[in-house]
């Protein structure tokens, strides 16, 4: 038993010993400087999903650690109507949602209530977002966890969160060997005494993916935001907190004017700067309180992060900071080095003239691995005179048309249903009319329109078609299999209708599938049905409504 004590005793020393040596050095205190800008948090989750405090305690938690505004992103489908903006204790509480789809998560600011439960493939849900006016960033794009990873790389986002401390952690204890794994441990350790900084510490390199989001903005705007992904508990374990992580990471918002202390009017401001781009994040862990200011210049004017100019001459640079003497200010110009090792306050840089995007990082030089301290957004300078580059595929007229419904015989269609859900159809000039209910099963009661073609699809490329309905939904439309032999199989693309009825084009390359398949895109020599679904993803339970098809015809 004694032997047992002295054992443990001194396993404790040394544990205690290394934890010692081994703490991450006190964050930098810097003097105050005012660069226009309002410091909050984004990505926040509260006990109405999976975090462990109340909106009003996560605002307490904010206030002590100096922030101005917060965006709560609890998990949710987009249809509970959000909180209106509020000041808690001083810091403006701004309510968004995190959207899960089946290609990453999608945190969202400034969305009205949807009127169905967005999810299902990620394009979909920035499509959905961006037609109710919302503001969307890929979360934690490039986790290991393949659930979380962000694969909507072709869709139009909005932003994308270039630091997520998730994904570090994640990253080292998945990913890294031996020394991750003690990283992760020692971080345990420090935590009680340096909360904010053993945080930090865990941080990874972030320059893969600032390189992909740098190919993003050559042919558009995205802003870079960082995540804090605060739920102030890991598993079971009730840490970090929320105040240590707001004290380790924050965005610098720079909105067209002071705050008002009118929290409707100033959250508005505070997201009219994050779409402009007007925002820098930075890894307070590191060093506080940051300061930090880049704009650009040429002949057709003046610009600040965020900015687009003309190309009209030389661009001339400026960088002005409160940086330690220790951290080194690096200059990109699209995917090269511009400017690097300068240890200077305020610095000017003149580039040439021609199109370019350029960003600013700011590393604490003086620490392991050169930790990234602050990252910008770019400021555009643009060829106006050019078409915009689309990452589009260019899709040819069609030269081959046949119809699949004249308007007039109904015959060949039919409606399939779940063993609840009930569905007619019937035709005439105005279309294919369906009617439908839903019902309690949403992986058996579906609701479809189809039509057998086995002896024409392989021909084409692409259906088209005009829909309508009686409210906002997304129909499914379908290729599924049907020949004797082949496994029953299915592949689709979710479009979006209305009360106002609009042309549809569906690409057959474009078709997912549904479920596991045997193929990622659909051979198109089995398929033996094109469909129109009730979409189940934006659909729920019991629902009843209905939809309008017509023109409906394969082409090529």
């Amino acid at each position: 038993m004694k032997r047992a004590l002295l054992v443990t005793a001194a396993f404790v020393a040394a544990v205690a010993i290394v934890i010692a040596f081994t703490l991450p050095p006190v964050r930098l205190a810097l003097p105050p400087a005012d660069d226009g800008t309002v410091p909050g948090v984004i990505h926040i989750h509260t006990n109405r999903s999976d975090g462990h405090g109340s909106p009003a305690g996560v605002a307490a938690a904010a206030a002590r650690a100096g922030l101005k505004f917060i965006v709560l992103t609890d998990h949710g489908d987009a249809t509970r109507s959000p909180d209106p903006p509020v000041y808690r204790e001083g810091v403006l509480c701004l309510d968004g949602v995190e959207i899960s789809s089946k290609g990453g998560h999608y945190v969202v600011i400034g969305l009205s209530a949807a009127p169905y439960p967005f999810g299902g493939e990620a394009p979909d849900v920035v499509e959905d977002v961006a037609r109710l006016g919302g503001f969307g960033i890929a979360a934690h794009p490039d986790s290991p966890k393949r659930d979380l990873q962000w694969d909507g790389w072709s869709a139009p986002f909005d932003g994308i969160e270039v630091v997520n401390p998730d994904t570090s952690w994640r990253i080292l204890a998945t990913q890294g060997g031996l020394w991750s794994k003690l990283r992760l441990i020692a971080a345990l350790g420090h935590y009680p005494f340096r909360p904010a900084e053993a945080i930090a510490g865990l941080l990874g390199d972030s320059s893969p993916l600032l390189a992909r989001w740098e190919e993003l903005t050559r042919r558009r705007r995205v802003v870079a935001v960082a995540g804090t992904d605060a739920h102030a508990q890991m598993g079971p374990i009730p840490i970090p907190s929320y105040e240590s992580s707001f004290n380790m990471l924050s965005v610098h918002v720079k909105p067209d004017g002071p705050l008002s202390g009118d929290a409707t009017a100033d959250a508005a401001a505070i997201l009219r700067g994050l779409r402009a781009g007007h925002v820098y994040s930075t890894v307070d862990g590191f060093a506080r309180p940051s300061s930090f200011e880049f704009r650009a210049a040429n002949l057709a004017g003046r610009a600040q992060q965020g900015d687009e100019l003309p190309v009209a001459g030389p661009v001339t640079l400026t960088v002005r900071s409160n940086a330690p003497p220790t951290f080194t200010t690096t200059v990109w110009r699209g995917d090269q080095i511009l400017e690097t090792g300068r240890h200077d306050s305020s610095l000017t840089i003149t580039a040439p003239e021609g199109p370019a995007v350029y960003r600013v990082e700011i590393h604490a030089s003086d620490r392991p691995g050169w930790p990234l301290w602050i990252a910008s957004n770019p400021i555009y300078v643009r060829d106006t005179t050019r078409a915009a580059v689309t990452s589009e595929p260019v899709r040819s007229p069609a030269a081959l048309t046949r119809s699949l419904f004249d308007g007039r015989d109904v015959s060949a269609w039919r409606i399939e249903r779940g063993p609840s859900s009930r569905g007619t159809v019937d035709g005439g000039t105005n279309g294919l009319h369906v009617r439908y209910q839903l019902g309690n099963d949403e992986l058996e009661d579906l609701v479809a329109l189809l039509v057998s073609f086995p002896q024409f699809v392989a021909a084409y490329d692409r259906v088209t078609f005009s829909a309508r309905a009686d409210r906002p939904m997304r129909i499914s439309v379908q290729l599924r299999t049907g020949r004797p032999g082949v496994p029953d199989e299915r592949w689709q693309r979710s479009v979006y209708v209305d009360t106002t009825a609009r042309a549809q084009t569906v690409y057959f390359d474009d078709l997912t599938p549904t479920d596991d398949t045997s193929n990622r895109t659909p051979p198109l020599a089995d398929m033996a049905y094109v469909m129109f679904v009730v979409d189940m993803t934006h659909a729920t339970s019991g629902a009843v409504g209905e939809f309008w098809v017509s023109d409906v015809s394969l082409q090529r």
